[in-house]
């Protein structure tokens, strides 16, 4: 059973959130799975779900390949509700049977279709290693261009992100699912130092409203004026710039508007800029979270994966809680229980919320090798 009530009809929410879970529910024609827990947020839900339709509907990786990029990371992640909502799609997507299979069974590649390989195999990089060999990325960049290629890392971060949400409340699909074993068979996850990234990213970021089309050059404006300088993963996002305004709503929300107030988020941001070996998330934030009271015990034990015994309890509570998500894809009941007793299920919901977007971010990051500076505050103590 999941480990809250979800939001499943409309006599669930509360009067004032009716005209939402309509507008939501008319997406797919019901509320269900992650977004059915992300409703304890309403001010989250619609430009979180708004991510998922655009990557459902609008998307340029085809189809086939996109559910592929989902059930990947529905296996890295340990998820059996996404790998069985997917499946299916895949399979009306044109993907073998061989390769869904090598997918769930962590097997080996060869022999697969090599469009079909090489997208498990970059997911596999991405989630496993927080890198992706040059030799994997350029061949989907040579072969598809660099939109459709922000826009698969999208949907691998994506659906972990959901991932989180999915495992963490412990919603499960039905019962008469098709298995998926959990945990991943001869799971070999990197556990060897994190490669370093090169100065120069592997595609030129977009900085300058020139670099667009003109059609989106409205759109770059707007980015550029809500964020002041177009930058960071903002500059890789802009591939896509549909999507890349989506994930400024959600980081806009989570930074403005999340019940999860700045000492908690930036302790949980630079966990998981740890957990992921991404610079520039980490040089990003590690000023703003001590400002905001981080103390430099949690950061040192961050920094050097080290023993959480010496920490006040909440700090630690955040950061086991990022590190259990990203290593073992559960929560213990403990954990689970401490975090809602001491804030809500809506703040554990937002808090999820910002590990998963995140994550997403430093997929981006990670993925296009986008780098702090050579100045920055960096993760090399660890």
């Amino acid at each position: 059973m999941p480990r809250v009530k979800l939001f499943k009809a409309k006599e669930d929410v509360a009067p004032e959130h009716h005209a939402l879970y309509d507008e939501l529910a008319a997406m797919r024609g019901r509320l269900s799975g992650p977004a059915s827990v992300v409703m304890y947020s309403p001010g989250l839900s619609k430009p979180w779900n708004d991510q998922s339709e655009f990557l459902h509907r609008q998307t340029i990786v085809d189809k086939g390949l996109a559910e592929l990029a989902i059930c990947a990371a529905a296996r890295e992640r340990d998820c059996a509700y996404i790998w069985n909502a997917h499946t299916s799609k895949a399979r009306k997507g044109g993907i073998s049977e061989a390769s869904l299979s090598a997918t769930r069974d962590n097997s080996a590649l060869d022999g697969l279709p090599p469009h079909e390989a090489t997208v498990v195999s970059y997911a596999r990089q991405l989630m496993r290693s927080n890198r992706v060999e040059q030799n994997t990325f350029d061949a989907l960049l040579n072969a598809q261009g660099p939109q459709w290629l922000v826009e698969l890392t999208a949907l691998i971060s994506r659906y972990a992100a959901l991932a989180g949400i999915l495992n963490s409340f412990e919603v499960l699909p039905k019962a008469d699912a098709e298995p998926l074993p959990v945990p991943m068979p001869q799971a070999s996850l990197s556990s060897g130092p994190v490669a370093p990234l090169h100065a120069t990213p592997r595609i030129m970021p977009i900085t300058a409203r020139e670099q667009v089309a003109e059609a989106d050059r409205a759109t770059f404006d707007a980015m550029n004026k809500a964020r002041g300088v177009l930058r960071g993963p903002y500059s890789i996002l802009m591939y896509s710039p549909k999507f890349c305004v989506l994930v400024d709503a959600v980081s806009r929300y989570l930074r403005r508007h999340s019940q999860v107030k700045s000492e908690y988020g930036e302790l949980c941001i630079i966990a998981v800029a740890r957990e992921k070996d991404c610079p520039y998330v980490w040089a990003a934030h590690i000023v703003a979270a001590r400002q905001a009271g981080v103390s430099e015990t949690a950061i040192a034990a961050v920094r050097e994966r080290s023993s959480l015994t010496a920490l006040q309890q909440q700090e630690a509570d955040i950061i086991d809680y990022v590190r259990q998500l990203h290593r073992s894809h559960r929560v213990t009941q403990p954990l689970f229980d401490r975090l809602c007793e001491h804030h809500s299920i809506p703040w554990l919901v937002e808090l999820t919320a910002i590990i998963g977007h995140y994550g997403m971010v430093t997929a981006q990051l990670n993925a296009f090798e986008v780098s702090a500076r050579a100045d920055a505050d960096g993760l090399d103590k660890a």
